[in-house]
């Protein structure tokens, strides 16, 4: 039985009870949910109560905002409730769709469900306009927009549903595991998800990590040497992947680098930080362009948010590659940070029991959801047949053309009185068309980044007669445009796309800002052979076909204001996408890869810190006698052959800057076999610790001086493997001129260095333990000092 066929089954079963609740009081109704959370209790199950809960959420839509869901809405909950990702054509009300499976979820109070969208207007939106209906059945909603302080953040995951963004919970979560106490620990449960806009979040945002960056390393000189000397090369000591987004130096421009600073391995590990700085120089002047991913403004690299082109002040790029663009550039070279805590996305979501998402557009990347989600993508019917009209794409040989013809279809949708929404790629192109629009003296809106603030006023306006806004590809998402009377007389919403975006997906969400719910509409997409994405991505035959079509116009036998029917120009587009949408698709695979690897590690850290911070005292005893051991025998295991200065060494840095060296010597006694060398360490150090620990006449005070010292060993090494993972990650790509996999070497070199963390953090934890210094407040407090 298809999923479509099982849903209906349900829903059928939902509209039979529903009149029951529809002839309650208001105060009969809101009982329910008490009723409802004393039967789970009793035994029976979310999915038994299934079409009650439905039925009272969508009598509760009735009263509270005045609308009831559709059939095909009420499938759309379905989809949601039970794990897929339910695709829902714009206007279909995605927004009312959500409350259905949410209270149905929500309403076991085990919290933890979470309504996830892609910014915070549309949160606070949804989270008041839609909040109401859940409050009014008697639970609690949270709306996670400017959450900092603690307070703040306990009240908001304390709630029964959650309005937040992808971006806030991720930091949340990362920001929880830093802290010191376990009642500070916030972003506990993770029930069930509704991911508005999946596609975005899920696929387009997950190509990178969440970082947070916090404590400054060392300043390093590698970044304006390493610049001088990447500037200096020629182009065969270094090439590019075939879609230009990665490059790394040839073996003809790692002999120069081993000539140059006279190095006889640069992939040896003590040229790991030199060989870091030369990838990143390399990386921030063959891959990064000011005016596309970031600008210079007051000496300040500012990025460039990809997407819209928003300014991102105070953001960087991680793992040295910011300082390396401000070397390149010849500013200030701004301190680099160490990695505090990083989770991708994909092990972000994968923390639900339950993940769920709606979207326009997710059947084109079903097969990705599946395979790194494990989410079905359920197609659910429009609630009126679509009237839009998907007109071919117009192709030409150049941009002028384009945007000539592009012009003319704009103009005749303003005679026939309809309204148009011009579509662009990028804030740069809204800008150039703005322009184009006003010297044709043809009145517009403009809404791009720069006019995010009115956002909501220019969508509100955007479907009357004598309308024409412009837009970024991303602008307005998650609003609808809606008609008026005349305009959709006149034949609805007309949009002009004057760009095929990355991805077949996107350039689906643009036309389905037409034809909502039935309306007429229609879209027709402009495109040329001097587009971005066709120059960046189309194949040789296609740049000869383009140089041939410019000669040929020299010559007066092309045209250039016809459209092009050739095979090899109509194909340009899709070929040019599918190359990008395969590179995006290996970029999120290979984010994935390395998280999948760091999450491990993560998840050891993790489990540790909170038993730390639970403070069993079993647990702690375990690690510090964990600890002295551990020390002790891989100090042995170091020294084949022990020499009497090399135990004085250990015990001078390790357990007692004052122990008599006369005692050290008798103590041994001149016998530095490995078993008489371990029982006189464990004994020093056993009378060392004690004699630290003795320090404490109150249990409590003991049992926070032992949480507080092993914490801070487990976090100062993990940061420290930490930041090597990052440093790692961004050269393991430049191994591939060696014939390595960056994979491999990644898991390879990972792996190695978390065994080497946890032999660091139990040094840590053995010199915090025994060699912390005291000092106490005139409040009777204690201040540490750690070694």
């Amino acid at each position: 039985m298809s999923k479509l066929k099982k849903y209906r089954k349900i829903a059928k079963k939902i509209y039979q009870v529903l009149p029951k609740y529809q002839q309650m009081t208001d105060e009969e109704l809101q009982d329910q949910t008490r009723i409802f959370q004393e039967e789970l209790a009793g035994g029976r199950t979310l999915t038994q109560l299934l079409p009650r809960t439905f039925a009272v959420a969508m009598e509760a839509d009735r009263r509270v905002l005045g609308l009831s869901p559709y059939e095909v809405q009420v499938l759309g909950g379905l989809a949601l409730f039970f794990g897929n990702i339910a695709e829902m054509k714009t206007g279909e009300g995605k927004t009312l769709v959500a409350t259905l499976p949410m209270y149905a979820r929500a309403v076991a109070g085990n919290r933890g469900n979470f309504l996830i969208t892609t910014n915070d207007y549309l949160v606070e939106r949804d989270g008041k306009e839609i909040g109401a209906v859940y409050e009014w059945l008697g639970l609690s909603v949270g709306i996670g927009v400017d959450v900092e302080e603690d307070d703040e953040k306990r009240q908001l995951y304390a709630n029964d549903i959650i309005y937040t963004t992808h971006s806030t919970l991720g930091f949340h979560y990362l920001f929880d595991n830093l802290g010191t106490e376990l009642s500070k620990q916030y972003v506990k449960r993770f029930n069930f998800v509704i991911v508005d806009e999946i596609d975005s979040v899920l696929l387009d945002a997950a190509q990178t990590s969440l970082v947070i960056s916090g404590a400054p390393k060392v300043q390093s000189n590698y970044f304006e040497i390493s610049d001088w000397f990447v500037k200096s090369m020629e182009d065969d000591d270094y090439e590019f992947s075939e879609d230009k987004k990665k490059v790394w130096f040839t073996p003809q421009g790692l002999d120069k680098i081993e000539e140059y600073f006279d190095i006889d391995d640069i992939f040896s590990e003590q040229y790991f930080d030199q060989y870091r700085h030369l990838v990143l120089a390399l990386q921030a002047n063959m891959l990064k362009k000011n005016g596309q991913e970031y600008v210079v403004e007051d000496g300040k690299v500012v990025l460039l948010d990809e997407v819209n082109g928003r300014k991102m002040d105070g953001v960087k790029l991680n793992g040295g590659l910011h300082q390396a663009i401000e070397a390149k550039e010849e500013v200030d070279v701004t301190a680099e940070t160490k990695t505090l805590g990083m989770i991708s996305y994909q092990s972000l979501f994968h923390k639900f029991k339950v993940l769920s998402g709606m979207t326009g557009t997710a059947k084109t990347d079903e097969k990705e959801f599946i395979q790194t989600y494990n989410l079905k993508v359920v197609e659910i019917p429009t609630n009126k047949p679509s009237r839009r009209i998907d007109q071919p794409d117009q192709v030409y040989l150049t941009n002028r053309a384009k945007i000539d013809h592009s012009l003319a279809t704009v103009q005749a949708g303003m005679a026939a009185k309809r309204p148009v929404l011009i579509e662009t790629g990028s804030v740069t192109m809204s800008n150039l068309y703005s322009l184009v629009l006003l010297e044709n003296r043809i009145p517009h809106n403009l809404l791009n980044a720069s006019t995010a603030p009115r956002e909501k006023l220019i969508v509100s306006e955007a479907g009357q007669t004598d309308s024409i806004t412009l837009a970024t590809s991303m602008a307005g998402r998650g609003t609808d445009i809606k008609l008026s009377k005349e305009a959709k007389e006149n034949g609805g919403l007309l949009v002009v796309g004057t760009e095929r975006m990355t991805s077949k997906r996107i350039d689906n969400q643009l036309r389905g800002r037409a034809g909502r719910q039935g309306e007429p509409g229609e879209s027709q997409f402009m495109v040329s052979l001097e587009d971005k994405i066709v120059v960046e991505n189309g194949p040789d035959r296609l740049r000869k076909f383009y140089e041939h079509g410019q000669k040929r116009v020299e010559k007066g036998k092309l045209d250039p204001n016809n459209a092009l029917k050739q095979r090899v120009a109509v194909h340009a587009m899709d070929n040019a996408q599918k190359k990008v949408g395969n590179s995006e698709l290996e970029s999120r695979k290979e984010t994935t890869g390395y998280d999948a690897i760091m999450s491990n590690q993560r998840e050891k850290i993790y489990v540790a810190r909170n038993r730390v911070l639970a403070q069993d005292p079993a647990y702690l005893n375990a690690l510090i006698n964990g600890a002295l051991e551990k020390v002790i025998d891989n100090f042995i295991s170091d020294h084949r052959k022990m020499q009497l200065n090399d135990i004085t060494n250990f015990v001078y840095n390790n357990i007692d800057t004052g122990f008599a060296f006369q005692r050290i010597k008798d103590g041994l006694n001149g016998n530095f076999k490995k078993k008489n060398v371990r029982q006189f360490l464990m004994a020093a150090a056993r009378e060392a610790l004690q004699r630290s620990l003795d320090r404490f006449r109150s249990p409590m005070q003991l049992a926070y001086y032992k949480k507080v010292v092993i914490l801070k060993a487990i976090d100062t090494c993990w940061i420290d493997q930490l930041d090597y993972l990052q440093q790692l990650k961004m050269i393991v790509t430049g191994r591939s001129a060696a014939q390595h996999k960056p994979i491999t070497e990644f898991t390879l070199d990972s792996r190695r260095g978390f065994f080497r963390m946890e032999n660091e953090a139990w040094l840590a934890m053995f010199r915090n333990l025994i060699l912390t210094e005291l000092d106490q407040n005139k409040d009777g407090s204690l201040e540490m000092t750690f070694p």
